[in-house]
Order: C-alpha cells, then structure tokens, then sequence
C-alpha cells in the first residue's frame, strides 16, 4: 500500500521544486555590468555552462550552444554576435546579464520563462562574468 502513495508524492514534489526554481516575469537584474569584475574567463564560463555549480544549474541542462533548440530553451549558437542587437539600448553584455539573472525580462518568443532565476543568488559576480565572457565567444 505504501508504494501507491509513493509516487504521487514524488511527482507532487518534483512538480513544486520546478516551479519554485521559475520566477515571474518582473523580476529585475539585482546589478548591473558596471558591478561585475573586469577581468573575466571564458573558460570558466565555458565550466559553467556546462556543469552548473552547486545548486546552480548547467546551462547545458536547458540550452545547446549550436542554433537546434536545446531542450527547454533556445539555443545559443551565435549569440555572442546577436545579443547586442536584441533589446534596443542594450549592449550585448547587459542583454546577457539580464538573461542570466533576471531571465523573465527577455524571453524569447516560442519560449515559457522557466529558466532557473536565482543564478544570482547561486553564482558569484565573477563566476556570472565568466559565463558572460563564455556566451559572447558563440558566434
């Protein structure tokens, strides 16, 4: 009898932790590029994107980093060339920050904002401009 409760349970808990790693749309970015460190890695960022960092997510989990969609996000091959050019008065960096730590101010149309949201909670300044350094080498 214990194992019929059982999976309902796990599937209502597996349901809550999604959503609670989505945040609405009106969140704002908690900084800007001016706060991040100057000196930055791409490689690092490269490490990010690809394996997450504690209870931060990989990127990879969600997006691809050629132009196929990944598997609930766009993917991103080209985006270093193109972020720059999507929000009018944005530079391709802030464009990217904002994806990064307030992802329901761009979402891409086709898509659901359900991009992890507390990267700037999880990462540090550094670790976020590594990743940041990492996506503008997708051209």
């Amino acid at each position: 009898m214990k194992m019929i409760y059982r999976w309902p349970s796990l599937i209502l808990l597996a349901l809550v932790l999604g959503l609670t790693a989505c945040e609405d749309d009106s969140k704002e970015a908690a900084f800007t590029v001016a706060d991040l460190p100057t000196e930055r890695d791409a490689e690092a960022g490269k490490q990010l994107f690809e394996k997450g960092d504690g209870d931060a997510p990989a990127c990879k989990s969600c997006h691809n980093t050629g132009s196929e969609d990944g598997a609930t996000g766009p993917g991103l091959g080209g985006i270093g060339g193109d972020a720059g050019d999507r929000v009018d008065g944005e530079s391709a960096e802030e464009y990217l920050l904002n994806s990064i730590i307030a992802p329901g101010k761009h979402v891409v149309e086709g898509y659901r904002n359900n991009m992890f949201s507390k990267y700037d909670d999880k990462l540090s300044k550094q670790q976020i401009a590594d990743l940041i350094a990492y996506l503008l080498t997708l051209n």
